[in-house]
């Protein structure tokens, strides 16, 4: 499934800090919501993203299960399916703090991340 390749890219491209590679994979009109931030639009997400990467030395995000589903009840505004991916995270911050996150990764219809919101616990 294209929505699990998509999510596990954007997990190595997040670890890496590599928001050049990340670019691509963000829809203009994305948004992020976690425990601490709330961004709207692309270039406000990198601007947090880039906080984020610059506050440690380091950040690994391993995926412990993801589940995909797409509900045909449940159109979005553009009219589509949405098509969305559940992850469960353990996060480690500078080789020594973990911390646990779920993710849920909503998709455009041609893969590009058009939302994350994130949950820490």
């Amino acid at each position: 499934e294209k929505a699990y390749i998509t999510a596990s890219k954007y997990f190595t491209l997040f670890s890496a800090k590599d928001l050049e590679g990340l670019d691509e994979m963000f829809d203009s009109k994305a948004t992020l919501r976690d425990w601490d931030i709330e961004a709207f639009g692309k270039s406000n997400i990198f601007i947090a993203m880039k906080d984020v990467f610059d506050s440690v030395e380091s950040i690994e995000v391993n995926p412990i299960e993801m589940g995909c589903w797409a509900n045909m009840e449940l159109l979005n505004e553009e009219g589509d399916e949405p098509i969305r991916i559940v992850a469960e995270l353990e996060i480690t911050i500078d080789k020594t703090e973990k911390i646990s996150v779920v993710d849920i990764i909503e998709f455009t219809n041609d893969y590009k991340i058009r939302g994350i919101k994130a949950f820490k616990g």
